[in-house]
């Protein structure tokens, strides 16, 4: 059957998306092989006590950060969104994935870095992190949404 011009744009179409799914599925894989693991994170615009949920129509996208390991030299590096990269310190390192680095801070604090199957985490003298209260880590699939709603005008926000 011969097909029209418009059959083959709605074939094209159609196709186009299967290929940016799957290109979007394959992207941890991708990143993981490089030694890249990304933490997306978000915050909440509203008000909430320490462990409740934010609304999601508050919720807006931060900065992304990518960290790459370097197993065979126990280090890790950092970018925050497109700023330079920063190398962490005294860092035990099994893969992208996981491992941990320790500092002191400028009041002599011990501060903890360490990411445990992809769940990144800080801790100041073994107390969680303030920053982790206000920017908290999201699937890269909500993040993408948000950033998508924000991007579009549908959100408030950075666009």
């Amino acid at each position: 059957m011969p097909e029209t011009v418009a059959e083959r744009i709605v074939l094209c179409l159609i196709g186009g998306l299967l290929l940016g799914l799957a290109a979007f599925l394959m992207w941890p894989t991708f990143e993981h092989f490089k030694g890249e693991a990304t933490v997306y994170r978000m915050f909440c615009t509203s008000s909430r006590n320490d462990d409740s949920p934010c609304v999601p129509r508050d919720e807006l996208t931060s900065v992304t950060e990518t960290y790459k390991a370097f197993p065979d030299q126990q280090s890790i590096i950092v970018w925050i969104g497109d700023g330079a990269p920063a190398k962490l310190s005294n860092c035990a390192v099994r893969d992208a994935l996981n491992w941990r680095c320790t500092k002191s801070d400028k009041k002599g604090g011990i501060v903890e870095q360490s990411m445990a199957n992809g769940q990144l985490s800080e801790t100041i003298d073994g107390d969680p992190s303030p920053g982790l209260t206000l920017f908290y880590q999201a699937s890269r699939w909500r993040w993408w949404l948000v950033k998508l709603l924000e991007t579009s005008g549908l959100r408030k926000g950075r666009a």
